[in-house]
């Protein structure tokens, strides 16, 4: 499988004596799987990569990056951030020769649409086999579930483990509403679903649920001009999963080296971003288990404390003139949440944005950062 997917093409070449530059989306729309990445990344010394909003994407693709990276989230607002410019830099970036991996939210985006703003993009020919009308989920009305797409709605036949196999290769994987894919008929399937994990959630029948998913495409590669995309729909950098995270960085074309750093905790954090930090793990706390919906995405409290979490691992690489914005961000944000512990409706309300956007620049600083030593 390694083999037959590098001999697709040879891959230009764009880096540094650090390694590929690798541009990852965190920008509007994003979801916090985006840090799982930045974790598999930072233990693979992998100093070239970046975590940057539309623009600085857009910026970085037409600059010269390897691999152009597009996670978990909402995507609606992920297609409505890379309209116009975005999407435009993203095709230019992979008909020049550029690696486009989209995971979850952004294996979709690349795929057949006629509804504005995705057929933008369209530069995959495989379409998907988890669309309807929704009516057949549970509870199809919360967006864990079905998400309305035009006339009809993606649904979300299960969550959690699933096993993959293809070509001899077999392993597991969580899938959080990622694609299953038809069969293509110029694409290639890279990995296929191949079983459910004992924990895994159905979220329909189980008859329907195996029909829809079992011996269905996980991932597929294809070749549009000079550049190639890698679609996947289960989330291979998940942390908790180190063979699949192995598998990842074959097929994104990264090497592994690893790195010995440690990465920044509190101690290291200023004495106002460690207030905000604690002042704001208190008020995810006091959501409990409830969540909530902004756009297309569902919210809850581990959502937020994973970015929490990175604002608090990576947090020390912050500069003094960055310090104090990330501080009232993750202050506003604590405030609506506070709000929204009391009883008041959390509905579109608290803005986890605020969030993405603080740990994407403590992220980010951390890369930047450890390029430089390099």
């Amino acid at each position: 499988m390694r083999n037959s997917f590098m001999a697709q093409g040879a891959l230009r070449v764009r880096g540094t004596m650090n390694g590929p530059r690798v541009a990852v989306y965190a920008g509007k729309g994003s979801s916090h799987s985006w840090t799982w990445l930045a974790r598999l990344f930072d233990g693979a010394g992998l100093a070239e990569a970046r975590f940057l909003d539309a623009g600085g994407f857009a910026e970085m693709l037409s600059e010269g990056a390897s691999v152009a990276v597009v996670s978990g989230g909402d995507g609606h607002a992920i297609a409505n951030a890379f309209s116009g410019e975005g999407f435009s830099a993203l095709k230019d970036f992979i008909h020049s020769g550029g690696l486009y991996v989209g995971i979850c939210a952004g294996a979709y985006l690349p795929l057949p649409s006629s509804i504005h703003p995705f057929q933008q993009f369209n530069m995959s020919s495989t379409r998907i086999e988890n669309v309807g009308d929704g009516g057949f989920c549970r509870g199809a009305t919360s967006t864990r579930i079905a998400v309305p797409y035009g006339s009809c709605s993606v649904v979300h036949p299960v969550r959690g483990e699933v096993l993959l196999g293809c070509d001899g290769t077999s392993l597991a994987a969580p899938l959080y509403g990622g694609p299953i894919f038809r069969e293509p008929t110029e694409d290639r399937i890279v990995l296929r679903y191949s079983g459910f994990g004992s924990e895994a959630e159905l979220q329909m029948e189980e008859e329907a649920a195996r029909s829809m998913v079992l011996g269905k495409p996980a991932c597929i590669a294809s070749k549009p001009s000079a550049g190639d995309l890698l679609l996947i729909g289960p989330h291979l950098e998940h942390p908790r999963y180190p063979e699949a995270n192995r598998l990842f960085l074959t097929l994104a074309r990264l090497p592994a080296s690893p790195c010995r750093r440690t990465p920044r905790g509190a101690s290291r954090l200023g004495i106002g971003l460690a207030r905000a930090v604690a002042d704001l793990k208190v008020a995810v706390l006091g959501l409990e288990n409830r969540s909530f919906v902004v756009g297309e995405k569902l919210w809850d409290g581990g959502r937020l404390l994973e970015l929490v979490s990175a604002v608090d691992g990576y947090g020390g690489a912050v500069g003094p003139e960055e310090e104090p914005r990330i501080c009232d961000m993750l202050a506003t944000l604590a405030e609506e949440l506070r709000a929204a512990s009391d009883g008041t409706s959390v509905d579109d309300d608290a803005d986890p944005e605020l969030l993405v956007e603080s740990a994407r620049l403590c992220v980010d600083s951390h890369f930047r950062e450890m390029a430089t030593e390099r």
